[in-house]
């Protein structure tokens, strides 16, 4: 079992690597590796950016490398800063719970569910039997300085903003997860590079030798800006149907195309270049836009399903027709408020991105164009509701 740095498991998408000294011996070892990556259930749902890190894994995994999943139920309840300006509230117990079963379902979805390439645990197996003065002979390997002069912590102090003690500590959590899992490799969105360097440094205090973080490329969002985001909506859901993944693809930006197929596809770099090359000759973004969809539906639901979204993409919006398999939803008649409505009939995720569609002239009612201030829409059976151009409903 050798992988080497010249393998593209650790150079596609790959944003830095500690240390790739490190690397070159762990792979000349022989000995299968342990693969940390780490998940908390903030929320039941991962876009495709979470599930680039699981895709890197599976390619290990099919080497014989191990991955291990650590579902943060402990760490859930206290809240990692990253990417965030503000604290994250507390979740109660029973729904972290709920959706670590739904987080898990998409992770095995992914990666290679077989005991001897797989593991699952949670943090709360030791955080849960954890005392006091242990934790405390933990917080004093490291000093304040350390930990505050993390950027988000930084940003949080020039606009003064508060930071809990909790989400200052929550590093040295995250980095003593290492030690209990006695983790090889870790593999993570450049984000969270921080709280793994945190983990190397726990690791060679407590006598282990200190993971290999592979960190990958962080992208923005389909309308650019900040990374993938459900309270946004400016994300591709590992849940979402064939259909919403294809023209959710379609609707990104043109300067996303060539990152999303490097770090979201398999397809080959080859073609990746033929398309650059392509474009940078004047070729129709939209081409390129529908190849990724294709290749982004036929990772996770398979060929003939990609071939057949593609044809009723094509037919749809390229033709100017009403699809025939309109999804139809009973709502209550009577008069409705614009951003209440795309929430109900779940053409929205959130109120604030129905208040974004809607700002953007993006949503309309037979083909009347919705404002966002309008409260009183009168709905009726057979209305056709529009979000943008690829989400249709029928009111019934």
């Amino acid at each position: 079992m050798s992988l080497t740095l010249k393998s593209e498991i650790f150079t596609r998408a790959v944003a830095d690597i500690t240390t790739p000294n490190e690397l070159e011996l762990l792979c000349k070892s022989g000995s299968p590796l342990r693969i940390k990556h780490g998940i908390d259930a903030t929320s039941p749902y991962l876009h495709i950016g979470h599930a680039a890190n699981l895709w890197k894994i599976r390619k290990l995994q099919e080497y014989g490398h191990k991955a291990v999943i650590l579902f943060g139920d402990a760490t859930t309840q206290i809240g990692d800063p990253t990417g965030k300006n503000k604290t994250r509230p507390i979740l109660p117990k029973e729904e972290i719970n709920s959706n670590i079963e739904s987080i898990r379902s998409q992770v095995q979805s992914i990666l290679i569910n077989k005991p001897e390439v797989y593991e699952e645990r949670r943090n709360s197996e030791w955080y849960g039997k954890m005392d006091s003065l242990e934790f405390l002979r933990l917080a004093s390997m490291i000093t304040h300085a350390n930990l505050i002069e993390r950027d988000m912590f930084q940003e949080r102090i020039k606009k003064g903003a508060e930071i809990t003690m909790a989400e200052i500590l929550y590093p040295i959590l995250q980095g003593y997860d290492s030690v209990v899992l006695e983790a090889d490799m870790t593999i993570i969105g450049s984000d969270q590079v921080f709280n793994e360097h945190m983990g190397r440094f726990f690791q060679e205090k407590f006598g282990q030798s200190p993971q290999v973080i592979i960190s990958l490329k962080l992208v923005p969002g389909l309308g650019g800006g900040e990374k993938m985001s459900k309270s946004i909506g400016n994300y591709i859901g590992v849940l979402d149907s064939p259909k919403d993944k294809f023209g959710k693809a379609m609707s990104m930006l043109d300067d996303l195309i060539l990152p999303y197929l490097e770090i979201y596809t398999d397809v080959a770099e080859e073609e990746i270049i033929k398309i650059k090359n392509d474009l940078e000759q004047g070729s129709n973004p939209r081409d390129a836009k529908m190849f990724f969809a294709e290749k982004l539906v036929e990772r996770y639901h398979g060929a003939e399903i990609a071939k057949q979204e593609k044809q009723n993409f094509i037919s749809t919006f390229s033709n100017k027709e009403i699809p025939a398999d309109l999804d139809v939803q009973n709502v209550s008649p009577g008069s409705w408020d614009a951003a209440e409505l795309l929430v109900h009939t779940k053409l929205t995720s959130s109120k604030s991105e129905a208040r974004r569609l809607l700002k953007q002239k993006a949503v309309e009612i037979d083909g009347r164009i919705l404002q966002a201030g309008d409260k009183n829409i009168e709905i009726k059976s057979g209305s056709i509701i529009k979000v943008g151009k690829r989400k249709f409903l029928k009111i019934k």
